[in-house]
């Protein structure tokens, strides 16, 4: 993906809370500046989040009233980190012509408050979404732990399992509504790194994001690099064709995908090393023993580099369909083609090979299998 799912993951403790109140501050030509208490050292460091690891692009001076203010001026928007504590850092969109203000303790993250650009609010935005859904996951995480030794523990996880799901979708549907509110502003390109992309609905907004953009920022790395992402996920729309893999089985045969032209497959990209893929694989031997009968197998590419540990792993999970692997771990020339830089990664393909699926899982697999074969 992007690279603000872990910027943001810093700054969960982060509340930014939008302030009316920029007066004192709104005289100077500074492009961030503003007044914090309690700050563990005298300087605030800014970092440029396309080269993170480059060190401070400024540094700013806290004098004895908290007051302090960057020079540097970016000619092109960007993201940038500021330090404002050992366990604070604040993720915001700067660019040269804009005054942003922050005011707060810096040892108390719930008092940070920032005034400023669109971009600024949005952010606030993003980030108090993000710390909420932070926030539920912990309480969950701590009432689950009541009932670890509870006899019903597995019909009790999956009552959890679901109160978890329905507060990732509340999460998703906020970004969402920030999307359709104002599709042109910078900072969406932090939300659509916290959306999934696994359905055409979920593409449909990193699309408004690029054409929202696009007028603008096209000259953006930030926005090449999204588009980019955008494009890579895009390419297995409904109705596309898949790229022909024509790798070995564990006997040594290649087996062509076009093979098994005529029935409905699943490409299923997974590993013996990949904990999610084993999770999932019960789950695929229920839809594959379900339809079988009625048109479905699937196609399984391995990113094995041992081929031991992939064919005992096939044998321990009862994998009873067509398996290839070229063992090459991530240089699988299917991988390559595919796109894939995570697993599971899956489609799901018709008859005549075109997609109708993508990283379909759990129940969403056999209810589209369903619909197309009963």
């Amino acid at each position: 993906m992007f690279l603000f799912r872990k910027e943001l993951l810093i700054i969960l403790t982060i509340a930014i809370l939008a302030c009316g109140d920029s007066n004192s501050q709104s005289k100077k030509t500074y492009t961030l500046g503003g007044n914090l208490s309690n700050t563990s050292s005298n300087s605030l460091y800014l970092i440029d989040l396309l080269n993170p690891k480059g060190g401070p692009v400024d540094t700013a001076t806290v004098n004895e009233n908290g007051d302090f203010s960057f020079d540097y001026q970016p000619e092109q928007k960007g993201f940038y980190r500021v330090t404002i504590s050992q366990n604070v850092n604040l993720v915001l969109p700067l660019q040269k012509g804009e005054n942003i203000s922050i005011k707060g303790d810096a040892l108390n993250a719930s008092t940070i408050q920032v005034d400023g650009s669109k971009d600024a609010i949005r952010m606030q935005l993003i980030n108090n979404i993000v710390r909420q859904g932070f926030d539920e996951q912990e309480r969950l995480n701590q009432e689950f732990q009541q009932y670890a030794n509870s006899p019903k523990r597995d019909s009790i996880i999956i009552a959890f399992r679901e109160r978890y799901r329905k507060s990732e979708e509340a999460k998703i549907h906020e970004f969402k509504n920030l999307i359709d509110e104002d599709p042109s502003l910078f900072s969406n390109l932090a939300i659509v790194d916290q959306l999934p992309s696994e359905s055409m609905e979920d593409i449909e907004y990193y699309k408004k994001v690029k054409d929202g953009l696009a007028a603008e920022y096209s000259n953006s790395p930030f926005y090449r690099n999204f588009v980019a992402t955008y494009e890579n996920l895009s390419r297995f729309v409904p109705g596309s064709v898949v790229p022909e893999i024509n790798l070995s089985d564990p006997n040594g045969n290649l087996v062509p995908l076009s093979s098994l032209r005529g029935q409905v497959v699943l490409i299923d990209f997974w590993a013996s090393w990949c904990k999610p893929c084993r999770i999932e694989n019960p789950n695929v031997v229920a839809a594959y023993n379900k339809f079988k009968d009625k048109g479905f197998t699937v196609y399984g590419v391995s990113l094995d580099r041992a081929k031991d540990a992939w064919v005992n792993a096939i044998q321990q999970d009862g994998l009873t369909w067509t398996h290839v692997s070229d063992l090459k771990f991530w240089n699988s020339e299917a991988a390559k083609d595919y796109g894939v830089s995570s697993i599971p990664f899956a489609l799901l393909i018709d008859k005549e090979g075109k997609v109708i699926g993508k990283n379909l899982r759990g129940e969403e697999l056999h209810k589209k299998l369903a619909e197309v074969l009963n």
